[in-house]
């Protein structure tokens, strides 16, 4: 039996669903484009629209997994899965320069004009996928600020670059065409290719930056650790004794766990809603944050 989503995954895939949908049409259009029209910023564009599908093609996978995974018996784990696939999406955005990079450079050694009905396939499909791809980032912004995400930091970074990436292509097609009768407009293909690239290339950096770092075991900051204490300050005629914490990150998550002791006399009731209460509290004020109180008659070593 598959665990019900929750509403955050639920958007995340959803809109790694959609965002899937339109790079697999924007890839088929550029192929269609590329092939009908002679020009090496179709090339480019063509492999570098092929690796950013693969790339929210991992993307998709890793959130059914965490989503519809068999068990969540390794959150530690799933934190991680997020952080590597945003690591890939990194590596797949450098490749992408790399490819980008050569084909310019072939071509400023090699220029010649633009030519093809697929030159004019392409310009349309840049401004309806530049469309697409600005609104699927500002989505992506959207859904990091509700939620912490690795995989929707990533997707940001990647839609941000396709957008600026339809803007520079649709104006190097556009100045090639308008300008073709001038000996010097045959370098405007390569050199607007190289621009994208030095875009992407920064994009992937933050990438890599971010989930790098997410992917390190580490404690929660001081701000947060005395975030704790104060809530279990302002609580302590609840308890008798605060037997230990304790407490770590895995990628996006935060994972807290606080073992009190209670007056045995007490109803379970009543201690069982205190610790409820306790743990609701933390978890709205420690975003993406995953908190377990459990009950402790001797000190956790």
């Amino acid at each position: 039996m598959h665990p019900t989503p929750t509403g955050d995954n639920a958007a995340k895939e959803s809109a790694t669903r959609h965002a899937l949908y339109a790079g697999g049409l924007d890839t088929a259009v550029t192929l269609g484009a590329l092939l009908a029209a002679s020009s090496s910023v179709l090339l480019a564009d063509f492999l570098k629209t092929s690796l950013e599908f693969v790339a929210v093609l991992l993307a998709w996978l890793s959130l059914r997994r965490i989503i519809h995974g068999r068990n969540h018996a390794f959150d530690y784990g799933i934190g991680k899965l997020e952080s590597l696939s945003s690591v890939f999406v990194g590596v797949l955005m450098m490749l992408g320069v790399c490819v980008i990079v050569v084909n310019a450079v072939l071509n400023l050694m090699n220029p010649s004009h633009i030519s093809g009905v697929g030159v004019y396939i392409s310009g349309a499909a840049q401004l309806v996928f530049g469309v697409i791809n600005t609104r699927m980032a500002l989505n992506a912004h959207r859904l990091a600020r509700q939620s912490a995400s690795p995989i929707i930091t990533a997707q940001r970074q990647l839609f941000m670059s396709r957008a600026v990436g339809n803007a520079f292509i649709f104006s190097s097609l556009s100045l090639s065409l308008l300008l073709h009768g001038h000996g010097w407009s045959v370098y405007i293909d390569p050199v607007a290719s190289l621009i994208v690239a030095g875009f992407i290339g920064f994009s992937a950096i933050g990438v890599f930056t971010d989930s790098f770092n997410d992917l390190l075991d580490k404690t929660l900051d001081e701000e947060m650790q005395m975030l704790i204490t104060r809530e279990l300050v302002e609580h302590f005629d609840q308890y008798e004794n605060l037997q230990g914490i304790r407490s770590r990150r895995s990628g996006s998550q935060v994972f807290i766990e606080i073992f009190l002791s209670c007056d045995p006399a007490r109803p379970v009731g009543e201690v069982q809603a205190f610790f409820d209460a306790l743990r609701s509290s933390l978890e709205a004020k420690i975003a993406n944050s995953r908190v377990v109180i459990g009950l402790a008659s001797t000190r956790v070593q």
